[in-house]
């Protein structure tokens, strides 16, 4: 499938959907990869609504000018197809659904890791469009190849649940489990949406640990930009990955959405220092729910993350001297 066969062009201007119409599927340096699905979101007991986001935001990019600051950039596109297991994942409901959910998260994290492996092998860098927060094992166990990845993860919550069967708050303790994760760090964790377990899990694992929102937000400890460069420091020495979850963006429909957290300029500001530092390997926009969006909105929220996944770029292609 290429998401931009229904891009139309527009008289008098060149876009971004112009060019990535023509490419091939996989082609370019930095990939933008669609993963259509909320199911790892509700095996979580979280809201849909996430599956509808790749093909927005996907929309929003192609819409972009070509112009100076764009046309040197070398982008690409990959769709993983999971539509049957979305579909199917509807006849599954109730309190009794979850075992039947995570058992297809598990066949989603297989498609998602077959499409990202021949990537990462080329030394592309994935830009993944969620989606939930469980595409964040497959991701680290694509870029995980030849050694364990380090990560960090702008969201309130450290997604290091049981693991229980798969679903969007274990990719993390899955990740370390099967031994492609390394160092992490939770930057924004809410001190009120860390369960016991989950908090033992990070005060215990070595290399594990957490910038705590409130630390900065509520209690001026810190601000938020010298949080994020304690965070980079403690992953950036070795090849890491960039985390995203919505449920911290101030007001972004996801999963948990909130009324307090980041702005996404702050996310912005992170993910391109982040690219900076020449060792980020893939940026995760995760659980952000177009679906959950009202009609009028939806544009607005889709138009974020696609300019936020362009300053990533734009950090990568811009290293620390």
């Amino acid at each position: 499938m290429n998401p931009f066969d229904s891009y139309q062009t527009r008289s008098g201007e060149r876009r971004l959907g112009d060019h990535l119409k023509l490419r091939p599927e996989g082609e370019g340096q930095y990939i933008f990869v669609a993963v259509a699905e909320d199911i790892g979101v509700r095996a979580n007991m979280g809201r849909p609504g996430a599956a509808a986001s790749p093909a927005a935001i996907l929309e929003s990019i192609a819409k972009l000018p070509l112009n100076a600051w764009t046309e040197s950039l070398d982008l690409g596109w990959v769709w993983v197809d999971v539509a049957d297991l979305q579909a199917a994942s509807h006849a599954h409901t109730g309190p009794d659904s979850l075992p039947a959910l995570r058992e297809l998260v598990a066949e989603v994290d297989a498609r998602v890791e077959a499409a990202l492996q021949p990537l990462f092998a080329a030394g592309k860098t994935p830009i993944l469009l969620g989606g939930g927060h469980n595409n964040a094992f497959p991701l680290l166990k694509a870029a995980a190849a030849r050694q364990p990845m380090n990560a960090l993860n702008l969201d309130p919550h450290p997604d290091c649940r049981a693991m229980e069967g798969r679903h969007s708050g274990n990719g993390f303790s899955y990740a370390h489990a099967g031994g492609f994760l390394d160092r992490y760090v939770v930057l924004g964790l809410s001190e009120h949406g860390c369960n016991e377990a989950s908090w033992d899990m990070i005060r215990q694992t070595p290399g594990w640990t957490a910038i705590t929102y409130e630390s900065w937000a509520v209690r001026g400890e810190m601000d938020m930009a010298h949080a994020r460069d304690l965070a980079l420091k403690h992953v950036q020495h070795a090849p890491f990955g960039v985390e995203v979850c919505a449920d911290g963006i101030l007001g972004c429909p996801s999963s948990a959405q909130s009324e307090f957290g980041w702005t996404w300029e702050q996310v912005a500001a992170t993910v391109y220092q982040a690219g900076q530092s020449g060792q980020a390997r893939y940026l995760h926009l995760a659980e952000v729910a177009v679906g959950l969006c009202p009609e009028e909105k939806r544009a607005a929220v889709a138009r974020a993350a696609a300019w936020t996944a362009l300053q990533f770029i734009r950090g990568c292609e811009t290293p620390f001297q």
